[in-house]
């Protein structure tokens, strides 16, 4: 078993590793080194693609009996952004009132060492049945999400592995450990809009085109709620993110203007339908006029719901057992590496509070770390004695 003394050090050290994404070799040679003392098989797979970096992805199992339950997570990170605007260094694991200090604290090598813990133990206690417990870690969560999860899963299905449930160990609680576990996300669209018309001098404007009021029409007609949510989503949601003319000349019209907007979409939609919403609704803007328009996609996210209603109640009731907390259940938040696993077999999402996630001096309380170790652990025992 792992000591209260022996999980912090684990904690400290590995954070204390530099895994901004996608470079995350040295976290998983740290993680590789800790499964393997403990007996587990564990594959390490790259994939990259055209355009994209080169991303390594993790596959560590122990046991072989029914069912197959995954923890999955990321060891990647965003930038800590300035070291001087942090307290200490963003990588020294400092502790200081019983919290523990470091990019990644939160988001999510807290919760991601806390489960290997919880794991650990639950595959030394004398009453398992050798049943197949597995890790799914990937160095891509926080970037562009390509070569992560979504290809390690195709892998894992190829390989003949199915896994039967799992859990994201994402910063889902809001409040207090365990008072939110999510069984779904919105998708997630990003979307330029670029419309063109014609430069001129500012004082002839009857010989130019100028394409920033046909632009702010345009953003002013599909922008804010666009339904009224379902059962389980919030409602579709358009947010301007940035509009740039780049344009550093007081007396020119200028060529071109370029939008960004970002989509949170519920599950009455998807890419195809909202492309179509969105020519019709800027199309009808236009009309006839001298101004050529252009939608370019960015990225997309899907969105995702839990089909394992057996699942989210053992979460509960293991939640329930060790805070007393009756926890709800949710969609809110952003995307998570949940909406690839969807696909393959019900998941939930489920994490420490996410106070600082992102932040200057991002942090973890130390007893929040504990008790997620010990909430991990006995979900293990009741998911596989259901």
């Amino acid at each position: 078993m792992i000591t209260k003394d022996e999980a912090q050090n684990l904690l400290q050290d590995f954070l204390k590793i530099e895994s901004i994404t996608p470079d995350v070799g040295d976290a998983f040679d740290f993680l590789e080194r800790l499964f393997i003392k403990y007996n587990f098989e564990v594959q390490r797979v790259k994939f990259k693609s055209d355009d994209s970096y080169e991303v390594e992805n993790m596959f560590a199992t122990i046991g072989s009996t029914a069912p197959h339950f995954c923890f999955a997570g990321h060891v990647d990170v965003v930038t800590p952004g300035k070291a001087s605007d942090w307290s200490r260094p963003p990588f020294s694991g400092y502790i200081e009132n019983n919290t523990i200090f470091s990019r990644g604290a939160e988001d999510m090598k807290g919760a991601l060492i806390s489960s290997i813990i919880a794991g650990i133990n639950y595959i030394q206690n004398p009453i398992d049945q050798n049943h197949r417990l597995s890790y799914l870690i990937t160095g891509d969560e926080e970037g562009i999400a390509i070569n992560g999860t979504r290809p390690t899963l195709e892998w894992l299905s190829n390989e003949g592995i199915k896994i039967d449930d799992c859990i994201v160990t994402e910063p889902t609680s809001s409040e207090k450990l365990g008072d939110n576990i999510k069984t779904g996300r919105r998708g997630s669209l990003s979307l330029n809009l670029i419309i063109s018309g014609k430069q001129g001098h500012v004082a002839y404007p009857e010989r130019a085109s100028n394409p920033i009021n046909p632009m702010l029409s345009a953003l002013s007609a599909i922008s804010g709620q666009i339904d009224k949510g379902t059962k389980i989503f919030l409602p579709t949601n358009i947010e301007i993110t940035s509009i740039d003319v780049n344009n550093h000349t007081h007396n020119v019209i200028p060529q071109s203007i370029k939008a960004s907007f970002n989509i949170r979409f519920n599950d009455l939609w998807d890419e195809k339908s909202l492309m179509k919403y969105l020519r019709d609704k800027i199309s009808k803007k236009f009309g006839q006029n001298r101004f050529s328009w252009e939608l370019q996609k960015i990225s997309l996210a899907e969105d995702y719901k839990a089909s394992n209603e057996e699942l989210c109640n053992i979460l509960k009731q293991t939640i329930y057992n060790k805070t007393k907390i009756k926890p709800n259940t949710n969609t809110l938040g952003g995307t998570s590496d949940a909406r690839f696993i969807a696909k393959y077999c019900p998941v939930v999402e489920f994490g420490p509070v996410g106070r600082s996630m992102h932040q200057v001096d991002e942090n973890l309380p130390l007893d929040e770390y504990y008790l997620l170790i010990e909430i991990f652990e006995e979900f293990l025992l009741n998911y596989y004695s259901s």
